[in-house]
């Protein structure tokens, strides 16, 4: 029994020097390269000299670009009993909406979808999904 007692602990301290061993020499290389303070001032000017250039872009972009929007002017018609999914491929079609997809879910979040009145609307395309429900659900 003493003989086994003693061949696990000279296999444990064994082992643990084998471990030990590995950890300090690898430990070394698994550590994260240091760069110099020279090197980061190199990295900061050239990631300044790239935010000056991207905000030069972006301002050259904007002269170019027009900034005025056309602005849509479209008569919406309900008839009752009309589908808001029609209603709202109407929109966009006329250019007034962006997706009509967006306007229904729109719709069935604030539960306007059944709230839709018959009538004659006079939409723009700078309205709101907010705003133009409100008009139509009146």
């Amino acid at each position: 029994m003493k003989r086994t007692t003693r061949a696990f602990a000279a296999g444990i301290l064994f082992a643990t020097t084998i471990l030990g061993i590995v950890y300090y020499t690898n430990h070394k290389q698994l550590q994260p390269n240091k760069i110099s303070e020279k090197q980061y001032e190199q990295l900061v000017a050239e990631r300044n000299e790239l935010a000056n250039a991207l905000e030069k872009l972006k301002k050259e972009t904007k002269k170019t670009t027009p900034s005025q929007k056309q602005t849509y002017i479209y008569t919406l018609t309900i008839s009752k009993g009309e589908a808001s999914r029609d209603i709202a491929k109407r929109l966009q079609q006329a250019h007034i909406i962006d997706d009509a997809q967006s306007f229904l879910t729109y719709l069935d979040a604030h539960e306007l979808t059944r709230a839709v009145r018959p009538g004659t609307y006079v939409i723009t395309s700078d309205m709101s999904y907010e705003q133009i429900a409100r008009k139509i659900t009146k």
